[in-house]
């Protein structure tokens, strides 16, 4: 089934208690501080993290001061909950841990850009508790050869679709590192929370594609000349039939995630398929046609970006 998690927006007033002792690993601005060319602070007022342009000091705040001063990227507490930038939040030596009260109803939640050895997902609603803890060092075997041979590999990401959808539900994620990682690493790049919408049922010949973005460069006789590595983007091409039904119910979501970063998923009915985390993004559709194909269902097309 192809489902999508909008994500709400979450806070100060919905971020309970968080695990990360410091803002940022930079230092606070001050008005006062001659700061030097390149150098960079941060300010708790918008959780996030600033270059200086020129030396220098001014009295004005680096938001109200683009002309000396470039919004970075979020600040290491704020990043898993900041959606627009591909950042993570960074816990060493301990577990990454944060509770979190909606203040509404939510069904569904993901994590994205995963580093550690387990998740543990608890959500409690007075005195009743639902805990559920998942591996993220997984390994896909086929012989004896590979049982004795094969590493163990980073799951990235982990989604669930089916929590108790309270409206005063505290909700807490730890992610806790792996002894024999990097100094006890424990990473998220994203938390998204909301409720869940289904589109239909993911059909067979989807594609998984990436937008390359490094710099290739050859010579007149073909040889290289200069390749220079830079990110590479991946995208999904998705086939998915639409009930007659929620045809309505589709084209409002469309409208509704219109350049809205969301979780786009089309294997939650079989989540432990290898092809699961194929069809799983978060990011923002390019193109959402539907095409009603007879008078049960329609045609669907997803091409999704990630962020």
């Amino acid at each position: 089934m192809m489902r999508v998690l909008p994500p709400m927006d979450i806070g100060q007033a919905q971020l309970v208690s968080t695990s990360v002792a410091a803002e940022d690993a930079t230092p606070v601005w001050a008005a006062a501080t001659a700061w030097a060319k390149d150098a960079l602070c941060h300010r708790v007022e918008t959780h996030m993290v600033y270059r200086r342009i020129t030396a220098g000091t001014s009295p004005t705040p680096p938001e109200g001061d683009a002309a000396l001063w470039q919004a970075l990227r979020p600040t290491n507490r704020r990043a898993m909950f900041n959606l627009l930038h591909d950042t993570r939040t960074r816990v060493e030596g301990g577990p990454l841990t944060v509770t979190l009260a909606p203040g509404q109803r939510v069904d569904s939640l993901a994590l994205v850009g995963l580093t550690g050895a387990s998740a543990t997902v608890r959500v409690a609603i007075g005195a009743d508790v639902l805990e559920r803890s998942f591996p993220l060092l997984t390994r896909r075997v086929r012989s004896w050869y590979q049982y004795f041979t094969a590493p163990f590999v980073q799951q990235g990401a982990l989604t669930l679709w089916d929590l108790p959808p309270y409206r005063g539900a505290t909700i807490t994620v730890t992610i806790t590192p792996n002894a024999a990682g990097p100094a006890g690493v424990a990473e998220c790049g994203r938390l998204i929370l909301g409720m869940g919408a289904r589109i239909g049922e993911l059909q067979w010949d989807y594609e998984n594609d990436a937008l390359n973005f490094s710099r290739i460069e050859r010579n007149f006789d073909g040889s290289l000349a200069a390749i220079e590595q830079r990110r590479s983007v991946p995208t999904n091409a998705l086939p998915v039939r639409v009930d007659a039904a929620d045809v309505d119910a589709v084209l409002a979501l469309r409208a509704r995630l219109n350049a809205v970063p969301a979780l786009w998923s089309g294997w939650t009915r079989y989540p432990d398929s290898p092809y699961a985390s194929s069809a799983l993004l978060f990011g923002i559709y390019r193109r959402f046609a539907v095409r009603p194909a007879n008078k049960r269902y329609a045609q669907a097309t997803l091409e999704i970006e990630e962020m």
